[in-house]
């Protein structure tokens, strides 16, 4: 399979394309910074901005799926990036003709709101309020995009080891998360990896979190 990815120099992009590689993908890595990209094989590495669509579709076309995996710096949590960066992704991949689209999102993030529990939930209406806000202005474009999409929404991300079961959950089942839902960017990354080829999750937001589940 051929991935192109956005975010790739972000700590969870960084691991997704390891794990691409590791199993054998093909990878081509949108990015600003091309410097910030160690060379591997099967990995070619695009140089280019968001917001210049033609570049993006020049990186994406012959790609089976594109998958985004950025995230904004705390500092900069409230600054536009999905909102920017989902619609030119969808532009540039029905213009390449690629079908597939796989976004990173968060637990918390449109209608997986009523899926968590306090004291989450409370930092989904505070401090993460205004990235939640990007992360809805951008993911609301891929219901009426025509592309088969997956969203996929972990709780707060931590850079432990994978575990061996983590929990992977359709919004639409209405089923509770973890109260503490915190979630190890090598188990997001093996999720997202695992959805791009899995037409069960097509048109779906899932969540995931490698907590337990409580009650």
């Amino acid at each position: 399979m051929k991935i192109a990815v956005l975010g790739a120099t972000g700590r969870t992009g960084g691991e997704f394309v390891n794990q691409a590689l590791a199993a054998g993908h093909d990878v081509v890595a949108y990015v600003r910074r091309p410097e910030a990209m160690d060379a591997a094989a099967n990995l070619t590495v695009v140089g280019g901005q968001l917001a210049d669509t033609d570049a993006l579709v020049d990186a994406v076309r012959g790609c089976d799926a594109v998958v985004l995996t950025l995230g904004p710096k705390i500092s900069e949590s409230s600054k536009p990036l999905m909102q920017i960066a989902v619609p030119a992704a969808i532009e540039a991949a029905k213009r390449a003709g690629v079908q597939r689209i796989v976004v990173l999102s968060a637990l918390g993030v449109g209608d997986t709101f009523d899926n968590t529990r306090y004291p989450y939930r409370l930092g989904c209406r505070t401090f993460l309020a205004g990235n939640f806000r990007d992360h809805m202005a951008g993911e609301s474009q891929l219901n009426d995009s025509g592309l088969n999409w997956t969203t996929v929404h972990p709780g707060p991300l931590g850079n432990g080891d994978r575990t061996p079961h983590p929990l992977v959950v359709d919004a639409a089942t209405k089923r509770k998360m973890p109260r503490a839902p915190r979630t190890q960017r090598a188990d997001v990354a093996h999720v997202l990896l695992a959805v791009i080829d899995d037409t069960s999750t097509y048109g779906k937001q899932m969540m995931m979190t490698s907590a337990e589940q409580s009650n």
